[in-house]
């Protein structure tokens, strides 16, 4: 763990690196009690994989996108959750998936 520099007078952010993940999975299961008390937990998504979220949101089918354990998944308009990779086709995952579930 260790404080991120920022400008003077601002509060400085911490970063922590948890090895295992299923504490890491725990300890953002309390996200929420963490943002009450007036924490803000997030993870460190890579450039790669933001790139992935923002040209998923603005694919037709995908209602929402996320980041779960190293991971990105989408949820369709139909209520379909698929996960996705960096060099994956949207629309042939898409069709990929919704074929093995017929």
């Amino acid at each position: 763990m260790h404080r991120i520099p920022t400008k003077k007078g601002q509060t400085r952010s911490v970063l922590i690196k948890i090895r295992n993940n299923d504490d890491k999975s725990a300890v953002m299961r309390k996200r929420k009690e963490m943002r009450n008390g007036g924490h803000r937990l997030v993870d460190d998504v890579t450039a790669l994989n933001t790139g992935l979220m923002s040209r998923l949101q603005l694919h037709q089918d995908i209602e929402s996108t996320w980041f779960f354990n190293g991971s990105v998944f989408a949820l369709t308009k139909r209520q379909e959750r698929i996960k996705f990779d960096l060099n994956d086709n949207i629309d042939t995952v898409i069709r990929e998936f919704r074929a093995k579930r017929n």
